[in-house]
């Protein structure tokens, strides 16, 4: 947990002024803990949606179902 907590911070001092603070900041309280690697359970959540939306167009353009059909692409 510390590991992913570490990977977190480190995303968020990479995508610093990249817009993505905004885009949390619509949905979550404490973005700027959130980027540094704080509050665990809010991270996976954030992160998981801001994928979700980032491989929307790769699942809707090959007729994904799942994360499963993704992994078993060659």
């Amino acid at each position: 947990m510390h590991f992913l907590m570490s990977f977190v911070g480190s995303v968020g001092t990479l995508m610093a002024n990249s817009g993505l603070e905004e885009l949390l900041e619509s949905t979550f309280v404490g973005v700027s803990n959130l980027l540094n690697g704080k509050k665990y359970p809010h991270n996976v959540q954030a992160l998981r949606i801001v994928t979700e939306e980032l491989l929307r167009k790769v699942f809707t353009e090959n007729n994904f179902q799942t994360s499963d059909d993704l992994e078993n692409v060659s």
